[in-house]
Order: C-alpha cells, then sequence, then structure tokens
C-alpha cells in the first residue's frame, strides 16, 4: 500500500482525521467534545431525583402522589434524552421528532385522565364514589342470593 492509500484509510469523511471513536475531530462523529464533569453533573442530578422518587413515593400525600410522580419521572426522562443520548447537541429533525413523540404521549395521557376524570364514579375500580370513599364508608354491592 502506497503512502497515500495509507493515509485515505485514516482519514474519514472529508478530509478529517478518523480519531479513536470514529470520524471527526477526537473521535465524535459529529465534533462535539463533552468533558465527563458535564455527566457527572447529570448523573448526580439523576441520584437526586431517585431519592426523591423513594422518598415521596413513601410518604402519603393524597391527590399530588401521581402528579408528583410524574412530574419527576418527565424531569429524570427529559435529562437522559437531553445529554446522555445527546438531543441537546442534535440537529432540528431529531428535536423535531422528540417534541411530536412527546406532545402524542400528552394526548394519550390527557386522554386516560380525562376519561377516569369523567366516567362515573360507581363503575370506577373501587365502586365508591370518591366522596364516600374518603369519608370511609362502604356501599354494599348484592351478592348472590343466600341458600335455602
Amino acid at each position: 500500500m502506497t503512502d497515500q492509500g495509507k493515509q485515505d484509510s485514516v482519514r474519514g469523511p472529508a478530509g478529517r482525521a478518523a480519531g479513536p471513536g470514529g470520524p471527526g475531530p477526537g473521535g465524535h462523529a459529529q465534533g462535539h467534545a463533552h468533558g465527563a464533569g458535564r455527566y457527572f453533573v447529570i448523573w448526580f442530578a439523576l441520584l437526586f431525583f431517585t431519592i426523591t422518587t423513594v422518598l415521596t413515593g413513601r410518604m402519603d400525600l393524597g391527590d399530588a402522589n401521581l402528579p408528583i410522580a410524574l412530574l419527576i419521572a418527565t424531569v429524570k426522562a427529559t435529562l437522559v434524552v437531553l445529554f446522555f443520548m445527546h438531543l441537546w447537541d442534535a440537529e432540528g429533525i431529531m428535536r423535531m421528532v422528540f417534541g411530536v413523540a412527546v406532545m402524542f404521549v400528552m394526548v394519550l395521557l390527557l386522554g386516560v385522565f380525562g376519561d377516569i376524570l369523567t366516567r362515573n364514579p360507581m363503575s370506577l375500580p373501587t365502586g365508591v364514589p370518591p366522596a364516600a370513599d374518603e369519608a370511609g364508608a362502604r356501599i354494599e354491592h348484592p351478592g348472590p342470593p343466600p341458600a335455602r
């Protein structure tokens, strides 16, 4: 192999030297250099939110349990997608795809919660209207007739 052939084999697209991780400077395909500090900060934030999830999951916060759990899960998922999946540095089309996916999930969640909130209380899984359930009252459902 000639010297020119050896040089061509170690060069990536557009004539840039390929690094250890692939084409582009420093081995990054798109040329973005990220220090380890950025990932440690995000990792510690994820640990904080995980501990918060465990602590709030053991508390009785009433009706706030579900919204708090969804908020924490959304923040954690956003951090993972933005930094560990590199959406922060992505081009426009990738951000648009992510945005459409988030909107689709929101529509699905609104449909589920909208259905539960507008449903007849007697058709809920507990079979008890929410006001009677909070008061501790139980409605007895008629069972099969007693055997004679």
